[in-house]
Formats: C-alpha cells, structure tokens, sequence
C-alpha cells in the first residue's frame, strides 16, 4: 500500500475479527474516518474506500479504538460513545443526521423520520436513508437502529440484514440484563 501524507499525519489502518465479521478502521489525527464491517476480511477492505490505497497497516494506532469495539461485543453498549470521529468531507445534512442516529439508546430504534426531524430536515426522509446508507462509521454510528416507519428492518449495507438484526438482539438482551 502506497502511504500519502496528509498533512504531518499519514492515513492508517486496521484489520481485525469479532463475532459477527470483520472490522476494518481508518483514520489520521483527528479522530476515525471510517469503519468497514463485513464478513470476510477482503470485502472490509473494499468497504475502507479509496483512502486505503494511501494508507499504511499500524495496529497500535487504533488500540483504544479496537479495545472499545471489544467492550461493545462484550456487552457495554456505551462504549462506543467514546470513540472520536472525523466527518471531514461529509455533506453537512449526512453529518447532522449521523449525530442524530448515535443519540439513539443501545436497544432502541427510530424511523427514518423521526432521524430527518432531528437532523433539522423533516421532509428529508429519504435524504436520511442516504445518510445512513452512505454512513462510514458503521456501529458507532448504529444506523443498525434506524428502520422503516412500518417496523421493518429495511438495508443494512454493514454485513446485511441478518447483521442487523444481531446487533439489536445483543443490545436488547444487554440492556435487560443491565436493568436486572
């Protein structure tokens, strides 16, 4: 992999396996650039995007990073609150709306119209489902809880539906076992 200098900061990146697929991380200084999760190593990588072509294998960069992912599997759905991202380059509605779906509580879900209301848009409802489809920071943005007003689980490009519905299962099962 070629590495391209962005600033004084080169773009790094990580690999690694949880129970439901794969992670991939990148990022600079200021904070993660994205999250790929899939299920087979490869398909992470291609989910990193065209930054990985200028970026660098540095494991030790993103230990925090991994560790919290870690404690998330583990149970502690908050602990991914505490993982800083870069929203550079991001269309200022994707990012509003990206804030918005991680205020939602581990176990919850929202609609996508309640998601365009609090991003300031409320006829963007679409424009919010293209928030999430387009969301870069897969589980730590959990656009996972973002579905259809109807109930349905609809998309979810972090490893399909059956992804999706995990995600919400371990966070329910956590968040009762939390409150028992």
């Amino acid at each position: 992999m070629a590495v391209k200098m962005t600033g004084k900061m080169s773009m790094k990146y990580h690999l690694f396996q949880v129970n439901v697929g794969w992670i991939g991380l990148i990022g600079a200084g200021k904070g993660l650039r994205g999250l790929s999760l899939q299920p087979t190593p490869q398909e992470t990588l291609d989910g990193l995007g065209p930054d990985l072509d200028r970026s660098r294998s540095d494991p030790s960069h993103f230990a925090r990073e991994q560790h919290r992912l870690e404690r998330y599997f583990s149970g502690d759905t908050q602990a991914l609150d505490e993982i800083e991202l870069d929203f550079t380059g991001a269309p200022p509605f994707f990012s509003a709306a990206w804030k918005a779906c991680r205020r939602i509580p581990a176990g919850e879900t929202r609609s996508y119209a309640w998601l365009a209301v609090e991003a300031g848009s409320p006829l963007a409802v679409r424009a919010a489902g293209q928030a999430m489809a387009r969301n870069r920071f897969a589980l730590i943005i959990p656009c996972h809880r973002v579905i259809a007003s109807d109930g349905d689980l609809r998309g979810y490009g972090a490893g399909g539906l059956k992804v999706k519905a995990e995600l919400l299962n371990m966070e329910q099962e956590n968040r009762i076992n939390t409150e028992n």
